[in-house]
């Protein structure tokens, strides 16, 4: 079984300075990817959504050809090898609540050719149970309930019958997506969405019969696990799934694990450990032990939208900050041996910037904890070892985000020892 590393833009600043909290210019040219800091990448592949391009970067053609950030290949600009699998989706989640897909097939078709994807998944149309919408737009839908939002918008409990149409939109787009795929350079992969355990089996039956020797379930992040823990079992007991592939989009649930392996899935994405970093209020690090850490936010005194935060003046901000990294880093050389005092400043220059109901007591806790188990001290890859103590304070995306390659690494390495 596969893990893919689903990738939204993604990096650290190759030249970060945690003591000095720089890094130079050069934007992207300045880009470093987890696969470039851990050998081997801890990941089997790369899960690349066209949305990001579409949506947030949008593409530049030359010459007639589209371009990201001037680079031809999907792997020039991941500075991939060539022989690294990336396996590209539509972005369906990114239109979820428009009436149909806003991409159509022959496009996804040449942007996953011209890119050099290795996979290319069909355009889809989750089949999202609840969707939000401007009121306006309520109409165009077929719902069972709606519910006044903020912003003039509406929640729509979508009936069968529209669900039912999301579903079989995904198969007829998948079908024309085969035949226009025929002598393309990527793999076709057939979408296979559904609302119940039995559209999802039907789904993948109809896409296996077209032709499909790789499918993938898409719309599963908001599933219960039992509901996949039972949607596994059917297709293992229905289908006949024998060179068949069979990918589940979004999903890692760790108890689902061994399930996915008896089950046949070839491969699944998520980001979730990664994400965990900066998402997650108390688990943000995880441990070489396997326990999860919370992480020590400092919040840097300097960014204006951290100080819109603040209520009133407060003097000797940067001074305060200062203070406690300093006490951080003498504490993780063993210059500064009792902590209690140094986590008292942490939680009251904290509270400054966060949420009024402010757990003191618990945090003072979860940090005295990460403190005095030195866990980071225990793990050798190249970001521990680099950022030392850093690696554990929440405080900008150049920590956080080489923190979540870090729980990444942690994870894949388990996952690997396991298949």
């Amino acid at each position: 079984m596969k893990y893919f590393m689903p990738y939204w833009e993604d990096w650290v600043h190759r030249d970060f300075d945690p003591i000095k909290d720089t890094y130079g210019s050069g934007g992207f040219k300045n880009a470093l990817f987890a696969h470039e800091i851990f050998t081997p990448p801890p990941y089997d592949g790369i899960l690349v959504s066209l949305g990001v391009f579409e949506l947030k970067l949008r593409l530049i053609r030359v010459n007639g050809r589209p371009t990201i950030r001037g680079y031809k290949n999907i792997k020039e600009y991941l500075k991939l090898p060539s022989s690294f699998p990336v396996l590209g989706d539509c972005g369906a989640f990114t239109y979820v609540s428009s009436k149909e897909p806003q991409m159509e097939v022959p496009h996804a078709v040449e942007l996953y050719s011209k890119l050099g994807f290795d996979y290319g998944i069909s355009v889809d149309h989750i089949c999202a149970e609840t969707i939000t919408v401007k009121e306006e737009d309520a109409e165009k839908f077929k719902f069972k309930d709606v519910k006044p939002v903020k912003g003039g918008k509406v929640k729509l409990l979508l009936s069968e019958e529209e669900l039912e149409g999301r579903r079989q939109l995904s198969l007829k787009n998948a079908e024309r997506f085969l035949k226009e795929s025929m002598g393309a350079p990527f793999t076709p992969v057939g979408a296979a969405q559904g609302y119940s355990v039995e559209t999802y089996v039907d789904s993948v039956k109809k896409l296996v019969k077209m032709g499909y020797r790789f499918v993938a379930l898409g719309g599963l992040v908001p599933r219960p696990t039992e509901f996949i823990g039972r949607l596994l079992e059917a297709l293992y007991r229905e289908i006949d799934l024998s060179g068949i592939k069979v990918h589940l989009l979004g999903v890692l649930r760790e108890e689902l694990l061994p399930k996915m392996a008896s089950c046949g899935i070839f491969s699944f994405d998520s980001a979730s450990y990664f994400r965990k970093a900066w998402l997650k209020a108390k688990e943000n690090y995880l441990g070489v032990d396997r326990k999860w850490y919370a992480s020590i936010r400092v919040p840097d005194s300097s960014n204006p939208r951290l100080r819109k935060r603040l209520k009133g003046e407060h003097s000797g901000l940067k001074e305060r900050e200062e203070k406690i990294l300093k006490g951080l880093r003498d504490y993780d050389r063993g210059s500064l041996r009792e902590v209690e005092a140094l986590v008292e400043e942490v939680i009251a220059y904290d509270k400054l910037f966060y949420r009024e109901e402010f757990k003191e007591e618990k945090y003072a806790e979860l940090y005295l904890s990460l403190l005095k188990s030195k866990i980071w001290k225990e793990c050798s890859c190249p970001v521990c070892r680099q950022l030392g103590i850093d690696v554990v304070i929440f405080r900008g995306s150049n920590r956080n985000k080489r923190r979540g390659f870090h729980n990444t690494k942690v994870f894949y390495e388990t996952f690997v020892k396991s298949r």
